[in-house]
């Protein structure tokens, strides 16, 4: 895939009309359009803006890769939000009850299996 489509497709992925990536480099509607044509390549600290604003790296906007790496800096913005929201620590209580529990049951179970009523 070509730098422009790839530009394109990760725009259109976040939901971005060519203006507001525009707006979010300091760059003009025009060059946007050009990039993603083929008529023109961002320069150096443009293409870095891209990479960092679509959490991709450079070697996936240059190379002819399909599947983009995804940047520690997007998973962390990913999952903060889980974070804040408290869905990943209800899940973590969640793991954790179910393990006492099941502990529990091991030790009750051992106790009635191996332990001889009449010693």
């Amino acid at each position: 895939m070509l730098l422009g489509e790839k530009l394109k497709k990760l725009r259109k992925a976040r939901g971005l009309s060519q203006e507001q990536l525009a707006d979010q480099l300091n760059v003009s509607r025009q060059a946007i359009s050009k990039w993603e044509l083929g008529e023109s390549t961002p320069d150096t600290d443009n293409l870095v803006a891209l990479s960092d604003y679509y959490g991709v790296s450079l070697d996936y906007l240059l190379r002819n890769q399909e599947v983009p790496e995804v940047s520690e800096k997007v998973m962390v913005r990913e999952v903060q939000p889980l974070i804040s929201s408290g869905c990943l620590k209800k899940g973590v209580v969640g793991i954790v009850i179910f393990v006492v529990v099941w502990f529990i049951l091991v030790l009750l179970l051992y106790s009635v299996m191996f332990i001889d009523p009449m010693q």
